[in-house]
């Protein structure tokens, strides 16, 4: 008979929890559509990129036009010489690369030099409006015939940029690349992996927004200026590596001088934009990772580890589940986390199952002390009718 007791007060423990569980995961669904709880989960998103390794990949580098570059070769002049650009873009090629990303506006060129046909040059093309009703300006003076990707990001309320996209649809309703995208087909494929305006994108394409997997701050990727690059061109007598640095490298070609106000609030304070392209080159090379919505099966099996820890708890005396679940399982689960970010790409959370059982432990406690309380006046009231029912007590005198 106490067997079953203890059986069934477990069963009522164990299906209670549960109850606040689901309620608990619940609640966190509904609650992932507020505006509090989105900018919690972007200043989270935030906090696991400040504590991150900074692993880049040596493949990606960056060669910018610099306060002094912009000075002393283009003579501080806006928009930059098309002829002293293209010097550069020829010593880039001269150099080997697998894929050159060009982050210049090429509106006004005069049309696209017959020297660059089949190079592995992406030209960048600004896109112009408002999201869903972009138009696309002109790259190389106007030509559709080259390979062109658009800077597809666009900052979230905040003003802080966190997304890209693949594609990105036009007024027109064709799906434009976006310049990460292509750079990283030429630089696997070649330039005849380039991918042009689309009508329609196939499985492996996406025009959804999706979270930039930022490696590090300006610092983490190399960089080349135009003139160290220009002073290795003319250098004699030195080794292979350092007379082409960007052999075999994806290279962006961009401006890093104040005059482009092309610097944009990351979660690693101010970058360029030639560096946030390089961000994303980097995610979608080979062998990197993207950031990833939490697995079905990683969900899962977080449930699955809070119903082991719920059940777990009933056989703990109530000091060590407090201390359980204050101390351990928040640090657990956050450590969780951060592996997962780390290695994965993606989020876990365990935030609904400790909540849902956290609220459970207290409406425990709380009826347990009800209970007390009331067991406790209970017995103060059989104690008074007890002392009733015996009468006063009078003191014994001894006569002498």
């Amino acid at each position: 008979m106490r067997k079953r007791s203890a059986r069934r007060k477990f069963w009522h423990y164990f299906g209670v929890g549960l109850f606040w569980m689901a309620f608990a995961s619940g609640l966190h669904e509904l609650a992932l559509q507020t505006w509090l709880v989105q900018r919690l989960e972007t200043a989270n998103l935030d906090a696991l990129f400040s504590g991150k390794q900074w692993t880049v990949s040596p493949d990606v580098v960056v060669v910018s036009i610099t306060d002094n570059d912009y000075q002393t070769m283009f003579g501080g002049i806006s928009p930059v010489n098309p002829g002293k650009l293209m010097e550069v873009i020829d010593v880039i090629l001269a150099g080997g690369p697998k894929a050159l990303g060009v982050d210049f506006d090429t509106s006004a060129w005069a049309g696209p030099p017959a020297k660059y046909v089949g190079k592995p040059i992406v030209w960048a093309r600004e896109a112009l409006g408002e999201a869903g009703s972009l138009t696309m300006a002109k790259v190389l003076g106007g030509t559709e015939k080259v390979c062109f990707g658009v800077p597809a990001y666009f900052p979230d309320e905040d003003g802080i940029v966190r997304e890209y996209r693949e594609f990105i649809q036009g007024a027109n309703r064709q799906y434009y690349p976006s310049l990460a995208f292509n750079l990283v087909e030429v630089s696997q494929r070649g330039p005849q992996a380039c991918r042009g305006a689309l009508l329609n994108l196939d499985q492996s394409q996406s025009a959804e927004a999706a979270k930039v997997n930022f490696r590090g701050p300006k610092n983490a990727f190399d960089h080349l200026s135009i003139s160290a690059l220009m002073t290795l061109k003319d250098v004699k007598n030195v080794p292979a590596w350092a007379a082409k640095p960007l052999q075999g490298k994806v290279v962006l070609l961009g401006g890093a001088y104040r005059a482009a106000r092309d610097a944009y609030p990351t979660p690693f304070s101010y970058l360029d934009g030639v560096d946030i392209i390089a961000n994303t080159v980097d995610m979608n090379l080979p062998g990197n990772k993207e950031l990833k919505d939490t697995p079905a099966w990683l969900k899962v099996s977080g449930y699955v580890q809070g119903v082991v820890l719920l059940a777990g708890l009933y056989f703990v005396s109530r000091t060590w589940s407090l201390l359980i679940q204050v101390l351990i399982v928040p640090v657990y689960a956050l450590m969780v986390s951060w592996l997962a970010f780390q290695w994965a790409g993606t989020f876990v959370s365990f935030v609904p199952c400790v909540v849902g059982i956290v609220i459970h432990e207290i409406v425990e406690h709380a009826t347990e002390y009800h209970r007390l309380q009331r067991e406790n006046g209970e017995l103060h009231e059989q104690m008074n009718h007890l002392r009733a029912a015996a009468g006063p007590s009078t003191p014994s005198h001894r006569e002498g």
